[in-house]
Parts: structure tokens; C-alpha cells; sequence
């Protein structure tokens, strides 16, 4: 079986519903490699080491949630960047990234799709950035913190660095995945007794406190490869190729 390139790209862009969403970097097609995909792969970040391993396992085209273009990006292609890119084109891989697209979805995206999976109750949207809502909060029956701790961990495959400055018993949590620690205010006036997501700083101990909420923080990475590993089962499904998630390693 195989797809060609540009089917692929609008299969998984109007799924994602790219056209609806702002963001700070470019939804889709990165890099042009092969306009027939035999084999696809989802991971999180477009790393040197990922498009190595795509290489490795003779992928036509990498799904990623971190690309490799920003805004506001310098314009030389030097450095990493050129290196990554050099290995794309000498492979004819072709690179496609979905960044907040991929956290929003109410299906496969980072956030919902965890929190479904979690089997939290009466979910709606939460977490503001560029003028819309990426995470989601729901509730569920109460429970010691240390205990929704210890499931979050087990389900993130990731220690959980934590802040137990709220309830001892929590049954609503609010979640954003990646680098949103600064969003645990908005979680606190919106009633949540726990906030998680991926990385923390140093003020957000302070803000735990002070805001009298816990707070979890179990790696940008490992709270991110729910998106990518969904939509790559969603791939294979719709798309009839094989779409494997190939895994950095990454602890951050």
C-alpha cells in the first residue's frame, strides 16, 4: 500500500483542521521528499537522532510535533539545521510537522486523548495560547494526590516532579502537555485541584503554594508522544500505510 505525498498531507491537515488554527511556526510540509509514501512514522521532535532512526527503518515520510522551522527563526541554514536538513533530502524523507494541532484535538491531540484515556468525566476546553484553548479539565472520583500522581506517572512512563501545594484528595484536574507550567494560575481560577503538564521552573513552587493548588510535571517529551502516537494509529487506519512512532529517549 502507499499514499502520495500530497493526499497525505491533506488527510492529516484537514483532520488536524491546520486552516482554523494560529501558531507560531508552519503547519504540514517542512521538507519535500518522496511524492509516494510506502511507509510513514510519527515522533515527537524532527532531532537529528529521530531522522536518523527514520532512515534506519526506510521511512518516506516523519510526522513530528516539533519541526524544524519557527518564527522568527535566523535565515541561514547552518548549524543542526543544516544537518538535519541535509539528512532529509539525501534520504528523500519529507518532514511534516503539526505543533498546536496536534496538542488541540479533541481525538488524537495531546491533551484530550489523555485525558480519555484517563477516564476523566465532563471535559471542556482550558489552557489559552494564541487565542484559543489547547489543553482540557475534567473530573473524576476523588482520590488521595499521591495516588493521581503515581497513575499519571504510570501512564507517562515519567517521574513526575510535584508541588503539593493543594487538597490532599483532588477530583479535578486540569492538563496541558509541553512547556505550560506559567498556565497553572489560570488552572487555580478555574477550580482545578491539580494542574499537569510537561516542564516547570523555579516560580512555579512558589505558585503552587501561593495559589493553593498541586502541581505536576512529568517532561515535555514524555506528556507529548500521545498526540503523535494516536494520529500515527490513526494513519495506518485511514491512510493504509504503516506509521510507527519512533521514540527520542528524550527525558526533558
Amino acid at each position: 500500500m502507499s499514499i502520495e505525498l500530497k493526499q497525505l498531507i491533506s488527510l492529516v491537515s484537514n483532520y488536524l483542521e491546520v486552516s482554523s488554527i494560529p501558531d507560531h511556526c508552519p503547519n504540514g510540509l517542512q521538507v519535500e521528499g518522496k511524492f509516494i509514501i510506502k511507509r510513514a512514522a510519527t515522533a515527537v521532535s524532527a532531532s537529528f537522532a529521530t531522522i536518523q532512526e527514520a532512515v534506519n527503518q526506510k521511512i518516506d515520510a516523519l510526522i513530528v510535533h516539533h519541526g524544524i522551522f519557527w518564527r522568527g527563526d535566523e535565515f541561514p541554514i547552518v548549524g543542526g539545521k543544516k544537518k538535519k536538513i541535509e539528512l532529509l533530502l539525501q534520504n528523500q524523507i519529507s518532514l511534516l510537522a503539526y505543533h498546536l494541532p496536534l496538542d488541540a484535538h479533541r481525538e488524537v491531540g495531546n491533551n484530550w486523548k489523555a485525558a480519555s484515556d484517563f477516564g476523566w468525566r465532563n471535559l471542556v476546553p482550558f489552557g489559552e495560547f494564541n487565542g484559543m484553548t489547547i489543553g482540557v479539565m475534567g473530573s473524576f472520583n476523588k482520590i488521595p494526590i499521591t495516588v493521581f500522581t503515581a497513575e499519571m506517572e504510570a501512564y507517562y512512563e515519567h517521574i513526575a516532579y510535584a508541588a503539593y501545594g493543594g487538597k490532599k484528595e483532588v477530583k479535578r484536574a486540569a492538563l496541558v502537555s509541553g512547556g505550560a507550567y506559567k498556565a497553572i494560575q489560570e488552572a487555580a481560577r478555574a477550580g482545578a485541584d491539580c494542574f499537569v503538564t510537561g516542564n516547570f521552573d523555579e516560580p512555579v513552587w512558589g505558585m503552587a503554594f501561593e495559589e493553593e493548588i498541586n502541581f505536576l510535571a512529568l517532561g515535555h517529551t514524555a506528556t507529548e508522544k500521545v498526540g503523535p502516537k494516536a494520529l500515527g494509529k490513526w494513519i495506518e487506519k485511514k491512510g493504509g500505510i504503516l506509521c510507527p512512532f519512533i521514540d527520542s529517549n528524550n527525558p526533558f
